[in-house]
């Protein structure tokens, strides 16, 4: 009887086809983060700075030893759809108000994972304890208040438009305020983990391709059997309908509460009531048709003029649009067309000072 024998070493492919070390992408050519740091600061004021930094969106609230000193860096990159952050810091609580999400619009949903350091979150009458290592989903439309635990917090967090996975609505807020548990979710969280150690060495071309591994693995990381009669999830779908009609509709300069309502079947009191933690109406139309514009503005192949960019979205007057331009972004139209055009990148070229570095990320999506 032949026998086969089979040995590992001479299965091993020989050491001259082992494939070489990558060459290192030329530093034009990486991925650029948004970094807020308050490191280089006196003790005094590092704190202080680090308010001032998450005020948009966040109030920071001082721990006993904020006075001796705060150290801590944020680093954000823009992924497609997505904007990854990772910050590492000393210990500090956080609260989103109701005012500040009526202020900011901002409704994003984020899952976020505990590198080290754990934190304890409460919004409404659920409190969450998140411990390192598994995925969490919170959203920005909700207030809430968080403690970190431990003398420093490491923590990623992925930024994610609810339009960019309308279909994914339902399963996210069943998730809201909680854990993603299974085998896909864990997958999602080391590799966040690890995306965190290697974008520094990646190449800005490789940023479409992060974005589709991150969506696939949320895709099979959220929960199934969800309950689509509930009327949270019932409102949540109505909200995402809404804003299609909004982005389908941008150039109609009558676009207004009278002509949403009539579009979606839809009365203004059902509207102002599922618009209102968002700031209302006629001031998420404004962030959308002001976003769209944001975009053309960054690409740098876009060759329409501004005032042709502004009326795409429905503003036909150039001054009124320049003004609400740079009181939602901080800057004006041109100045964003002219960095884009001289490859500085968007979130480079929104920045007017470091409060708006992140922040400037998250309205961009």
């Amino acid at each position: 009887m032949n026998r086969i024998i089979r040995d590992e070493a001479t299965l091993a492919p020989p050491a001259t086809s082992r494939p070489a070390t990558l060459p290192r992408p030329a530093p034009s050519a990486l991925l650029r983060p948004v970094i807020e740091d308050t490191t280089g600061l006196p003790p005094q004021e590092q704190f202080a700075a680090w308010q001032a930094m998450r005020a948009p969106v966040l109030e920071a609230l001082p721990g006993a030893a904020a006075e001796q000193g705060f150290a801590a860096n944020t680093r954000a990159w823009r992924l497609g759809g997505f904007v990854l952050e990772h910050t590492r810091r000393d210990a500090c609580g956080y609260r989103r108000t109701p005012a500040q999400i009526c202020r900011d619009s901002l409704d994003h949903w984020l899952v976020a994972v505990c590198r080290e350091g754990s934190l304890s979150q409460r919004s409404g009458d659920t409190e969450t304890l998140m411990l390192p290592g598994a995925p969490f989903v919170f959203s920005m439309a909700d207030a809430f208040e968080s403690e970190r635990e431990g003398p420093r917090l490491d923590w990623l967090c992925l930024y994610l438009p609810r339009d960019a996975v309308p279909e994914l609505e339902g399963a996210l807020s069943m998730a809201a305020n909680g854990r993603l548990h299974g085998p896909m979710a864990q997958v999602l969280a080391d590799l966040l983990k690890g995306l965190s150690d290697r974008l520094p060495e990646m190449a800005a071309a490789e940023a479409p391709h992060i974005a589709a591994a991150m969506e696939s693995l949320l895709r099979g990381a959220c929960p199934e059997g969800v309950d689509a009669g509930s009327r949270a999830l019932v409102a949540a779908g109505q909200l995402a309908r809404l804003r299609r009609l909004i982005r389908e509709n941008l150039g109609l300069a009558t676009l207004g509460p009278e002509r949403l309502g009539r579009l979606a079947g839809m009365s203004r009191s059902q509207l102002y009531r599922l618009f209102e933690p968002l700031g209302g109406v006629a001031s998420s139309i404004l962030h959308e048709r002001l976003r769209w514009a944001f975009r053309r503005l960054a690409d740098p192949t876009e060759q329409r003029s501004i005032a042709t960019i502004a009326e795409a979205v429905g503003m036909f007057d150039p001054s009124t649009f320049s003004r609400a331009f740079r009181q939602e972004f901080g800057c004006p139209p041109g100045e964003v067309r002219t960095a884009a055009r001289a490859g500085l990148g968007v979130s480079l070229a929104r920045l007017t000072g470091p409060a708006e570095g992140t922040t400037a990320l998250l309205r961009a999506l």
